[in-house]
């Protein structure tokens, strides 16, 4: 009793039985998993649908929830559930009927079977933790499980076609501050689209992921780095160089374009096989 008290004191409320603003749009959905409440309202506010961001109590806790409507139809549902509370049954009673949901987990990779089955499009952020261990579940996963990371070189991939698209390419070459998905993406994604593999090198900056692309071809070579502090690319194909701009990749844009593309682009899926040269070279 003392426990329901104290939620209800801070807008919390049982969560079968509080009575939860109704989103504009009610097609779909999504769910944050680890407490990522900022990414959650984004969703909502760019969709104007229902986003749910869930954090786990104790084992004797119950079910709590804490609605708040956004400007613009949104709903922010906060989930507090204990350890004993099934995630998947919760959501079900609470869920839009017909939602296309969305489930962004953005630790390791550990596909909820129960939420697996429920959802559109399965969002990780594998980033540099395990990331071997976590490519070879998405793997096995299926085509609606999609890391983060694709989205992070989405810019990396488009300026790296305009470049060198064209060119008799012999050789490509990746610097990198550290060996992390986005890394690993370019890699697999620079095998597939033009057949070559990509040979993976220490790059100066050892807090980035790619810093550099470079590639060798018939009467000369091309670059393509990050400048600016991360917000443009130095471009140099060669004798000729210039800059184009760089957007800002933050976790919650990035989820709400992910959240606009459903199903997962098929290309990401041919990239998480690939042949990696020098891998070793990079910490």
């Amino acid at each position: 009793m003392e426990e329901a008290l104290e939620g209800r004191e801070g807008g919390w409320e049982p969560l079968f039985e509080a009575l939860a603003p109704k989103p504009l749009n009610r097609s779909a959905a999504l769910l944050a998993l680890g407490g990522r409440e900022r990414e959650a309202e984004k969703a909502a506010s760019a969709f104007s649908c229902a986003a749910f961001s869930v954090e786990r109590g104790g084992e004797e806790d119950g079910a709590w929830q804490k609605a708040r409507a956004l400007p613009g139809g949104g709903v922010l549902v906060s989930l507090r559930l204990g350890r004993k509370v099934p995630l998947d049954h919760a959501l079900f009673q609470i869920l839009p009927e017909g939602a296309a949901l969305t489930v962004f987990d953005p630790g390791r990779v550990e596909i909820k079977e129960g939420l697996y089955s429920m959802c559109s499009c399965y969002v990780t952020d594998a980033g540099d933790r395990e990331v071997l261990r976590n490519f070879e579940a998405l793997s096995k996963a299926g085509g609606k499980a999609i890391d983060l990371s694709w989205e992070r070189t989405r810019q990396w991939r488009e300026r790296a076609l305009s470049l060198f698209s064209g060119k008799a390419v012999r050789s490509f070459s990746i610097e990198a501050g550290r060996l992390d998905a986005g890394v690993l993406l370019l890699a697999g994604w620079i095998k597939g689209e033009f057949s070559l593999p990509a040979k993976i090198a220490q790059g100066p900056a050892f807090d980035a992921s790619v810093s550099k692309i470079s590639a060798l071809f018939e009467g000369g070579e091309a670059d393509l780095r990050e400048g600016e502090g991360g917000k443009a690319f130095e471009i140099r194909d060669g004798g000729e160089s210039f800059s184009a701009p760089k957007e800002e990749a933050l976790a919650g844009d990035l989820l709400v374009r992910q959240m606009g593309l459903l199903p997962p682009d098929p290309l990401y899926r041919s990239s998480l096989s690939f042949e990696i040269e020098g891998a070793q070279d990079v910490g």
